[in-house]
Parts: C-alpha cells; sequence; structure tokens
C-alpha cells in the first residue's frame, strides 16, 4: 500500500472474499479498483491451499495481461522465497488473514520452485492459447491435423489473397455460372473502390459467414435466412413483383373514379391522371411502380400534398380512399422491390464469400493449420461431441480451478466453451470432497469489443446462470462488487460520476435498470487532480489565398486538425523542458497517453508534432507492416538487388539510412546519365569514395543475397551490418518493432516455402498485416494510441485529444449481421436510407442503438485511465462540438456538477477546469533531480568484442572418456550378458529400497524374473542375493534408507585446481544428505569388477570426483563420501580424497586443452 492511501474496510473485506481458495465468485470491477491484485491474491490462494500450479487455468484477454499477471505471480513467489521468516509472515498474514503455521511457511518458501518445475508451469494464457493445447491434446478427437499450427495474419492474408484468385479463375472459366452472375450483379451495383472494401470487410467478418464448425456456411440456406429476415420468399423476384404491381392496380376499387377527379383538378393532379392511365395502358418504362411514384408520393413516404390538396381542396369520400388505396398499393410493391434488391446483393455476396472462405477452408487443411475463429469453434465443437472431463484429463489430467479475466470482452462461442467446463466442474461424484471453482472477473461498463462479438449483457446473463448451478450442486458461490479505485485521483472520479450522471450519457453503463451507475469511491484521498477542458481547434476562417498574390511569408491557414496537435505538441514541450507541469508537479513524458477514437489524420498530426518538438513519443501502436518506411527501405533494396537496372527502385534505395545519399546525389547522378543508374553509380564510384562506398555494399549484398536465403540475409543487414540501428535513428523507436516483424515473416516464410528472396518480397508487399505494439510499459515516451489498445493502461496525464462524435447512420458497419427468425446470424448489405425496407431501417436503428451504448462506454474507459489529470481537447472544422459527442458530454457533465466548470486564462489557451482537491504546495511536490551533464564514455560508440563461447557443462559420466563408453578389453565376449545382468542389478537396487525388508526377497525373485529372461536362472539367483546382501550391509544402511534418493539430477558449478570453475551437469544413481556426511553411489556394469579399489578405472574416479565436488560445494559443512558399487558382483568401493583430487587435477588439465563435451549416449551401466 502506498503512503496517504485510505482504503475502505469493506474493500479489504471484499478483496480478501474474492481471493478465498474455496469460494467460486464472480466479481464486478469497476476500473482501477485493483482486479489484478484480485487475480494474483487468488493464484497464491490456491497454491498455498495445496493446488498443484497444473490444475489451475488462468484466462486472459491478451497476451500482455496474461504476461503481467504471470509477472506479478512470480515476483510475489520469489519474494516468499527468499523473504525473512518475520517478514514472510506478515505477508503469508496480510494475503489470508490469519497467521501462517511453520507449515504453511516452508510450503510458501517451496512454492517458487514448485511452480518453476511444472511442467508447463502455471497456466495463464488466452482463451486462443486455451484452445490451441485443448485441440493438440485432443486433435482426433476434435478433427484437425494432429501436428497443427496456427496461421499468423501474413499466412492468412495470402491465402485469402489465393482464394480471390481462384474464385475469379473459376468465374472465367465459369461465365454462366451463379458465382459470375453474382459477380456481375456487384459490379454493377458497387464502384470498384466500395465493392474492393465490401469484400475485405466480409472477409474480417468472415465468423458470419461460417458456421459454428468454422466452415463456410451453404450460400443457398444464407439466402432463405436473408428473405426471412425481409419477410419475402426465397424465389421472389422484381418481375413478379411489378405484374402483381400491374394487376393489383388495375383491380383497385374506385380508381376510375379517382382518375376522373384527378383530372378536373390543378395541373399537378391532371399530370397525375395522365401517368395512371398511361400505367394502365401498360406504357410505362417498365418500371410500373418507380413510374406510378414520381409526383404521388414523397420522399418521406406519403401521398404528395398536391395531389391529397389541402383546406377546401383535399379530397373527400370515395376518391380519397381510393388514392390512400393507391399510395399504400405503391408503397407496399416498393417496399418488396427494395427487399429483393437487398436480398439479392447480400445473397450475391455471401455466395462469393463462401466460396472464398471453402477455398480458405481447403488451403488450411493442406497446409494443416487453424486461424484464431477455428481454434474456438473446434474447440467448442469437441466439448460439444466429447465429455470435458475426459478433454481436461488428456490434457493435464484435469484442472480443478479455473479464473477468467475481463469476462465483459467474451464472445458467445467463448462463453460457450467456459460453460462446458462449468457444467464439468459443478457435476460428478466427488464435488464436495475436491473442491473446485469458478473465478470470473470483469466489468461490463468496460466492453468495448462488440466488433469482436462481446455483448456486455452477456455477463450479468453468464453471471446468473452460473450462480444457479453452483448453488443447485450445492456449492458456495457469490458475487462480489469492487468500486473503490487505487488508480484516480477524486477528481478525475468526481468527473467520472459527473458525466454518466445524466440519464442520456448512462445509457449503455447500467444493466440494473438503474437510472445511473453506482458512484466511484478512491483510497487516494486527499491526492491533487484536475480534469482540463481546452476549447475547440477550428479550421482557420476567410477566403483562400491567392497563391499569385499573397506574400510568401503570409501566414498559412491551418486546419483545427494541425493546430490542436501543435498546441498538444507545444504543451508538452515546455514541461519537458521545464520538467514540472503547470501547476508545479514533476512531470516526464512517459506520465503522458493521448488518446483518440481511431487512428487517422490528427493521430498522425499529433505523433509528428511531437517529434517535431522533441518531445520523446511512442510513435503509433499499431503499423502496417509493409508501409512502414523501415519496411519499404528493406523491400526497395531486395528489388534491387533482384533487378538491378530498375532505375526508380535503385533511386529510392540510394536515399534509404542503409546507404544514406541525398537528392543532390541524385541529381548529380541521374539527369545526364547515358544508361543505367547503376552504370552512372559505377562510374562515379571511380572518382568518389562516398559512391565506391555504395557500390561496394550493393556488390557485397548482391553476393549475400544470392547466398544466403531472405531471413539470413535481411539478419544480417540489420545486425552485424548495423541496418537496425541505422534505422532506429532515423525513424524511431518503432521501427525496431516492424524490422522484428520483417524478420519474423522472413522466417516464416523461409521455413514454409524455401528460400526466395523475390517470392518472400511479394509475400510481405500483398498483405495489410499490421503489427500491434506493447506500449503497456512507458519508456519515458508519450504513448499515442486508440482507446481501444489503452484498455489495461493507465497514466498520470491522460489527453483525450477526439471530439468523439455520437455513432450514426453515416458509421454504420459496411455488413450487417442480422438474426434470422432461427436465430442464426445472416449478412445484410445495408441499402441507403432511401431504399429502406421497415425490417432494415428496425435492423439499423438496433445496431445504432449498440454503438451509441458502446461509444459511451469507451468515454468511461478512457477517462479511468487517467491517474492524476485529465486533459479534453478537440478540432472541429467550425469550433462546434455536436450533441453527443465525447467533448459535449464531459463538458455538459461537469458544467452540470456542482464543482462546476472554471474559467481560466483568455484566447486560444484559456481552458475550463473542473477540480475538487486543492493542487499540491511546494512542499508536497517532490523535488526533480537535476538533469546530469556527465561527458559520454567514449566506449558507448564503439562495436563490443566479441565474447569467447563458454566452455559446455561438463558431465561426469563422460568425464576424460565416458567410464563405461569406451571399448574395455576386460568384458571381452561376456559383454552383452553383463549389460543384462547390470541392468537387473541396477533395477534392484533402485526399487527394493522402498520395499518392506520382509518382502524384499519375494519382490526381488519377481523383479528377477520378469526383468532378467536372458541371464541363465543361476545367474539371475546370484544377482537376487548379491543385492539383497549389499542392502543388509549396516554402512550402506542410510543410503537405501528411507531418505535415500534414486536417479537425482544435479547441476552446478565446482572449482578445478588452478583457479578454474567449470560447469557440472550429470545424475547420480543413488543419493542421501545426513545431518553430518553426504553420501553418493555410482552403479557400474563392467563385466569384470576391480578386485581393490586402486584399479578402478580413472574414469570412474573422475566421475565420482566431480559429484563429490558438487556436493561439496552444495553442502560445504559435510564430509562427502563418494562409492562405486559394480553391478556384477554388487562389490563396493570407498574413494578417499585423495583419489578425488587427483582426478580433478586431471580434469583441470584436460580443461585446458582439448574440449571436454562428453558423448551423448552411454554404453549401459
Amino acid at each position: 500500500m502506498k503512503p496517504g492511501w485510505n482504503v475502505p474496510p469493506l474493500t479489504s473485506q471484499r478483496q480478501a472474499r474474492a481471493a478465498e481458495p474455496r469460494l467460486s465468485a464472480w466479481v464486478s470491477a469497476n476500473a482501477g479498483s485493483g482486479k489484478t491484485h484480485v487475480l494474483v491474491n487468488r493464484v497464491l490462494r490456491l497454491l498455498l491451499d495445496d493446488v498443484a500450479p497444473g490444475r489451475m487455468l488462468c484466462i486472459t484477454y491478451t497476451k500482455a495481461a496474461a504476461s503481467n499477471m504471470a509477472n506479478r505471480i512470480f515476483k510475489a513467489l520469489g519474494d516468499w522465497a527468499t523473504m525473512p521468516e518475520l517478514a514472510l509472515a506478515e505477508a503469508l498474514a496480510k494475503l489470508t488473514g490469519r497467521s501462517p503455521t511453520p507449515a504453511e511457511r516452508a510450503k510458501a518458501r517451496r512454492l517458487f520452485a514448485e511452480s518453476l518445475e511444472t511442467p508447463g508451469g502455471l497456466r495463464i494464457e488466452t482463451i486462443h492459447a486455451f484452445c490451441t493445447r485443448v485441440l493438440q491434446a485432443a486433435p482426433f478427437e476434435a478433427n484437425v491435423p494432429p501436428r497443427f499450427e496456427v496461421a499468423d495474419d501474413l499466412a492468412q492474408a495470402q491465402m485469402l489473397r489465393e482464394a480471390r484468385r481462384e474464385l475469379l479463375a473459376f468465374v472465367a472459366t465459369h461465365p454462366g455460372g451463379a458465382e459470375a452472375r453474382a459477380l456481375d450483379l456487384l459490379a454493377r451495383l458497387a464502384a470498384q473502390d466500395s465493392f474492393e472494401t465490401m469484400v475485405q470487410e466480409a472477409l474480417r467478418q468472415r465468423a458470419l459467414f461460417n458456421d459454428e464448425n468454422g466452415r463456410a456456411r451453404d450460400a443457398s440456406e444464407m439466402r432463405a435466412g436473408i428473405s426471412a429476415v425481409l419477410g419475402i420468399a426465397p424465389d421472389l423476384d422484381a418481375d413478379s413483383v411489378r405484374s402483381a404491381f400491374r394487376r393489383e392496380l388495375a383491380a383497385l376499387p374506385g380508381l376510375p373514379l379517382l382518375i376522373e377527379t384527378l383530372q378536373a383538378g390543378s395541373t399537378t393532379r391532371q399530370n397525375c391522371a395522365t401517368s395512371l392511365r398511361t400505367l394502365l395502358a401498360g406504357q410505362d418504362d417498365g418500371d410500373p411502380v418507380a413510374f406510378c411514384r414520381r409526383g404521388l408520393i414523397t420522399a418521406e413516404g406519403t401521398v404528395s400534398s398536391h395531389i391529397r390538396g389541402r383546406g377546401k381542396s383535399e379530397l373527400e369520400g370515395a376518391p380519397l380512399a381510393a388514392l390512400e388505396a393507391l399510395g399504400n398499393l405503391v408503397l407496399a410493391a416498393a417496399e418488396r422491390l427494395n427487399a429483393v434488391a437487398i436480398r439479392d446483393r447480400s445473397a450475391a455476396l455471401a455466395l462469393l464469400v463462401t466460396r472464398m472462405l471453402a477455398s480458405y477452408q481447403r488451403q488450411k487443411s493442406l497446409r494443416s493449420l487453424l486461424d484464431y475463429d477455428d481454434l474456438i469453434a473446434r474447440t467448442r465443437a469437441l466439448f460439444e461431441r466429447v465429455e470435458a472431463a475426459w478433454v481436461l484429463y488428456k490434457l493435464d489430467a484435469g484442472i480443478d480451478h479455473i479464473l477468467l479475466d475481463e469476462a465483459q470482452d467474451t464472445g458467445e462461442a467463448q462463453w460457450a466453451i467456459l460453460r462446458k467446463l462449468a457444467e464439468e466442474f459443478t457435476s460428478g461424484g466427488d464435488i464436495r470432497e475436491k473442491p473446485r471453482t469458478i473465478f470470473v472477473v470483469g466489468d461490463e461498463k468496460q466492453s468495448i469489443y462488440g466488433f469482436q462479438g462481446a455483448a456486455p449483457s452477456a455477463f450479468g446473463e453468464e453471471r446468473r446462470a452460473l450462480d444457479r448451478r453452483v448453488r443447485e450442486a450445492e456449492l458456495a458461490f457469490e458475487a462480489i462488487s469492487l468500486n473503490t479505485s487505487f488508480r484516480s485521483a477524486p477528481d478525475i472520479m468526481q468527473a467520472v460520476d459527473a458525466v454518466f450522471a445524466l440519464p442520456d450519457h448512462a445509457r449503455g453503463l447500467v444493466f440494473d435498470g438503474s437510472p445511473r451507475p453506482e458512484t466511484h469511491d478512491t483510497v487516494r484521498h486527499g491526492a491533487p487532480g484536475t480534469v482540463d477542458i481546452w476549447p475547440l481547434a477550428a479550421n482557420d476562417t476567410g477566403e483562400p489565398p491567392d497563391a499569385w498574390t499573397t506574400p510568401v511569408d503570409a501566414p498559412e491557414r491551418r486546419s483545427g486538425t494541425v493546430k490542436l496537435a501543435e498546441r498538444i505538441a507545444r504543451t508538452l514541450q515546455r514541461w519537458h523542458r521545464d520538467r514540472r507541469d503547470d501547476r508545479g508537479n514533476p512531470f516526464g513524458a512517459g506520465d503522458v497517453m493521448i488518446l483518440l477514437r481511431q487512428r487517422g489524420a490528427l493521430f498522425e498530426a499529433i505523433v509528428k508534432a511531437l517529434k517535431d518538438a522533441g518531445v520523446p513519443v511512442a510513435g503509433r501502436d499499431r503499423l502496417t507492416l509493409a508501409e512502414h518506411p523501415a519496411v519499404e527501405d528493406l523491400v526497395v533494396l531486395g528489388r534491387v538487388l533482384l533487378l538491378p537496372d530498375d532505375d526508380l527502385a535503385l533511386a529510392t534505395a540510394l536515399k534509404t539510412p542503409l546507404i544514406d545519399l541525398d537528392d543532390d546525389d541524385l541529381l548529380r547522378l541521374a539527369p545526364l546519365r547515358e544508361g543505367s543508374l547503376r552504370a552512372a553509380l559505377q562510374a562515379a564510384a571511380l572518382a568518389e569514395p562516398r559512391y565506391a562506398a555504395a557500390e561496394d555494399k550493393l556488390v557485397r549484398w548482391t553476393r549475400e543475397a544470392g547466398r544466403c536465403g531472405p531471413f539470413r540475409f535481411y539478419a544480417d543487414l540489420l545486425g552485424p551490418g548495423g541496418g537496425r540501428s541505422l534505422a532506429l535513428a532515423r525513424l524511431g523507436a518503432e521501427a525496431g518493432d516492424a524490422l522484428d516483424a520483417f524478420l519474423n515473416a522472413a522466417l516464416d516464410h523461409e521455413r514454409r516455402y524455401g528460400p526466395s528472396l523475390a517470392g518472400f518480397l511479394q509475400y510481405v508487399t500483398g498483405s495489410a498485416t499490421d503489427v500491434k505494439r506493447d506500449l503497456s510499459a512507458s519508456a519515458g515516451e508519450v504513448r499515442v494510441m486508440t482507446v481501444h489498445g489503452s484498455k489495461g493502461l493507465e497514466a498520470k496525464i491522460v489527453i483525450l485529444a477526439d471530439l468523439g462524435p455520437e455513432p450514426g447512420h453515416k458509421r454504420l458497419p459496411k455488413i450487417l449481421a442480422v438474426p434470422a427468425p432461427r436465430s442464426v446470424l445472416v449478412p445484410i448489405w445495408p441499402p441507403a436510407s432511401a431504399e429502406d425496407t421497415a425490417r432494415t431501417a428496425q435492423a439499423k436503428a438496433a445496431v445504432v442503438a449498440q454503438m451509441v451504448e458502446e461509444h459511451h462506454r469507451l468515454l468511461y474507459v478512457a477517462m479511468t485511465r487517467a491517474e492524476d489529470r485529465l486533459i479534453v481537447c478537440a478540432a472541429q472544422a467550425k469550433g462546434e462540438a455536436p450533441a453527443g459527442s465525447w467533448y459535449a458530454m464531459i463538458a455538459e457533465g461537469l458544467a452540470a456538477s456542482e464543482p462546476g466548470l472554471q474559467e481560466i486564462g483568455t484566447g486560444d489557451e484559456a481552458i475550463r477546469r473542473f477540480s475538487v482537491t486543492p493542487p499540491a504546495t511546494p512542499e508536497d511536490a517532490v523535488r526533480v533531480p537535476e538533469a546530469s551533464s556527465s561527458a559520454v564514455p567514449p566506449w558507448l560508440d564503439q562495436p563490443v568484442s566479441r565474447e569467447a563461447e563458454p566452455a559446455p557443462p561438463l558431465r561426469p559420466s563422460g568425464a576424460l572418456a565416458a567410464a563405461d563408453g569406451e571399448e574395455r578389453p576386460g568384458d571381452g565376449p561376456f559383454l552383452a550378458e553383463a549389460a543384462a545382468a547390470g541392468r537387473l542389478a541396477h533395477l534392484l537396487l533402485q526399487i527394493l529400497p522402498d520395499v518392506p525388508a520382509g518382502n524384499r526377497a519375494e519382490a526381488a525373485r519377481s523383479l528377477a524374473e520378469a526383468r532378467g529372461r536372458s541371464l541363465p536362472a543361476e545367474r539371475r539367483a546370484r544377482i537376487v542375493l548379491d543385492a539383497l546382501r549389499l542392502l543388509e550391509e549396516p554402512f550402506l544402511a542410510a543410503l537405501f534408507g528411507p531418505s535415500a534418493l534414486a536417479e537425482v539430477p544435479i547441476s552446478g558449478e565446482i572449482g578445478l585446481p588452478g583457479g578454474t570453475r567449470r560447469a557440472v551437469s550429470g545424475r547420480i544413481d543413488r543419493l542421501v544428505v545426513l545431518p553430518d556426511a553426504v553420501v553418493i553411489a555410482d552403479f557400474k556394469t563392467t563385466a569384470r569388477p576391480p578386485e581393490r579399489v586402486e584399479a578402478i578405472a580413472p574414469q570412474t574416479v573422475a566421475q565420482l570426483a566431480a559429484y563429490a565436488a558438487l556436493m561439496g560445494e552444495i553442502y560445504p559443512d559435510r564430509r562427502v563420501r563418494a562409492l562405486a558399487v559394480y553391478t556384477a558382483d554388487l562389490s563396493c568401493f570407498a574413494l578417499d580424497a585423495g583419489q578425488r583430487r587427483a582426478a580433478l587435477a586431471g580434469l583441470a588439465e584436460q580443461a585446458q586443452g582439448a574440449s571436454l563435451d562428453p558423448p551423448q549416449e552411454q554404453a549401459p551401466r
């Protein structure tokens, strides 16, 4: 706990209750309320409660969250292993709420090693990683390739491109097929750009076009579902609607009277009457509905007042009834035509996408690949076909405790998997004797991944379902709420409460019918903080300047986007220079996080402005690999090496940091050249060293690219060649992530397709793969990211720089996922508003309502990232904040609060401030240390000298020469029988010590009969008698006693004579640690054992000397005894200290000469 924190007792009680290891709990945790702390504590409590690390499964939303949690857990376990007794007792008492026993303290110290030694370690992973393990454990039951791999983004993009090529090739060879007709329809309805965008969006939402098993859905079934959504028959077409309209129009009652009445009226009515006569005569333009609608129906869908009339001229009686019936007939026909058009283009899109996805699925099968959607779908299908208990048993012999983090972001398919696990947990006969728990933590107010299928309403539904299931099993379950922030100052928390206190703003944050979310508390009472609102940055006004007459030094008209970016950069530059903000608080660039709704012009402008102002900035949080300048430099260099005469590529490569020529150099080389640019460079190299160096690089790189694969070439170029340092120096730290992803792509491509530079360049440039950068830990730089990317992060100062306009119909997704009557989602290509049907308008309204609710939750997440200070600013062309925007919501909510907003400053630098705590006094402010002005040491810029490789670890069984590995003349023709006898004796000495003394003889005879059949009966009987005799020797009683260990792996370092130290790694056949001594024994299978200790082979002596020396390092206060036991006759010899010292001296001499690497395989001992 930090100084000044005031943790309410109820909060501490709830956190302790949530960590109770035998309680299933569902925790609703507000932002910053310590949910990760509770998760970590629960894992620690489970470990203390004798739960094996492998019996827990903790599922997190991201790899970064899993890594963060694992680091916290291992830090706590590591601290426990080294704490003084008193400190350990205090830590355990704070965690468990009671004083620990000595046994519990001892167990706590062992947990770190136990967790590390558990195969696979602690199971803290994402849902996709868990599904991968499940499918790898049961590939046949899941019907997946046994050695499948998970397709990365590059591989998926490449296979989808190939699927599109296959589709187009199929259409070209089958011009009369359904696919060709669908493609023709979409091509006529959409421009090239919008069609391309629509297909890309459909492929991104491919889960909508796949069934629950991850396979492409049947296009005809999807067409039927789309028709059902729109309320029309699957086979209804536009011609049928028009024909039906003509028939119904001709039979419309009162139509002749209406035409006669209209003919007697105004010019507009007369024109309408003429149109109706023409329509009845069948002389329309082929579309009777549109022909009749013109002039009769308004854009709003009502009968024109010019036809109906107003006041005294309004139609009455039968003509009015006929007119209304005519209007309804036209609108109904238009509705059906719109539905048919929407159905046809949506079904056409579904047909093409499902064909591409079928090809995509085939490619994955051929390559034994699964994508992330497959992992979820196949695991879900597996749990529905096979008992979850059996799958979990195959996975790790079972799981007893499940912990789920960020539950509000879990999608339906993922919930289905977790429900199956919960059902298995709450059924069976041993649920009381063997406690099994489920722990879920999340916050529906922070559910911001609706585009990935997360629904905040599911959080409450699943909580109620789990509560019912656990209670029916008569197990303990509790719903716990944590609403006290450990992150934010009171100003931030009260600002959040004020903004969402308004009913319109609370939509999407309340799920129990309350008018507003519960209020927030904080442990940081008295901590100073503020919320500042800057004026909107508007575009400069006035007439555009005349380029011919405006002075060259006239001020440039600037957009609000540029003005806002410059103000942010200017403010942070001043604080960075002064090392304090405008309130006197210590400041570092790493304290700032700038949040936006999405990446765009403002995002790029802010990053550029910060770089121009010299403010350290981490760059973008997501990069498109092929579009990053560092990757473009490597790609263009590769093209130059493949095509030396490509002048444009060469000119681009010469300006990269790798060669570092400039425009002046190109102007010297290019304009007057007679041949290629490469020839001009070669000619200039004869007189100019800079050009000669550039030519030498190109020649050397061409040779290297032809000699090795893309990965080796680029790795050498970026590493030893210094390319990485050059790129980072010019492009900043973010280039490092792009270069790492580029090398990973090169390695993956080479592994899949073989080494080909041309193939790899096509592979990497043909995809729009994004690189997600981990900005969770600030490295002293300003972080600029989207609100989605900031989830789980925090910063002392948060600048919310996005206007955040409220979503409307213009922000609708390009494809709507609408539930069909059987609750199966179908894709709808939404039309323009004028072409909507009642059902598509309803679907749009529902989607917009969901988007608005998520819009509010995004604002909640953005505001609660701030620890001490929140700055709200935005750019808008006219300087007006539209209603419902983030900027307007914050301003409205804070203005309506009791503290209100305080006006500070004037002009462009004016702000409105919300504050409920006084600023820090100078005495409270932390002193900022002065910057060091020490000179840069000269070694910093010098290349690091190559270090010698460390010697391999010494394995005593192979020291000098393998004790049993070389030919031994004494063995002769008896080697095979001696080896069999040795194995039997070794087995008896390993197993019999654990058998009660009274049963050893019978057990020994049974083992000899079962495992020594290749030996003569007399030899077996002698081995049994010798083994029993050896076990009864008094001086060996401890070695074969209950505290002795068999087959003990050891490793460490020993000191050799002369001062050298060597690593040792080996396995001791038998070991016992006594209060005053350590006894080790090694079994040897030599057919003719030595008769005295001096005749023991030097190799055996060296082996035991190394083991004894390592034991002496581990137990320096105890005497070490080393025994050599020969299994041929079970004779036993003890090596004295003099023999061991002489053997170590021999090892030291050999360590200075030839390598001591032992052979990997030894003869049977």
